[in-house]
């Protein structure tokens, strides 16, 4: 049954992605690790930093992916909710984990 507000496709559950939008996730998903390698590269001497900025990029990129090409764009509010505390619940493990790693 269609609500008034969706249009055919939607209610089926299908979404047209436009070519542009493709083409904007995919030069994103270049710039990202064009800066990955760079910081893995010449961002040698900045030790425990370079691995930070190298996770930090790597959960950049994941959540485009999740966001473009697993469709979470098109879910419903709640599944991005859970996927924002997934994401803060690593970071805050990786924090204190960092913290109990400098403080030996």
């Amino acid at each position: 049954m269609e609500h008034k507000n969706e249009q055919p496709n939607e209610a089926q559950g299908h979404h047209i992605s436009s070519y542009k939008e493709h083409f904007s996730t995919l030069a994103a998903l270049l710039l990202l690790t064009v800066l990955t390698v760079a910081v893995s590269v010449f961002g040698a001497d900045l030790r425990s930093l370079s691995v930070a900025t190298a996770l930090l990029i790597a959960t950049i990129k994941a959540l485009v992916v999740a966001y473009y090409f697993m469709h979470l764009k098109y879910e419903h509010k709640l599944y991005r909710w859970l996927l924002l505390v997934v994401v803060l619940l690593f970071v805050l493990f990786l924090v204190v984990t960092s913290i109990e790693y400098l403080n030996r």
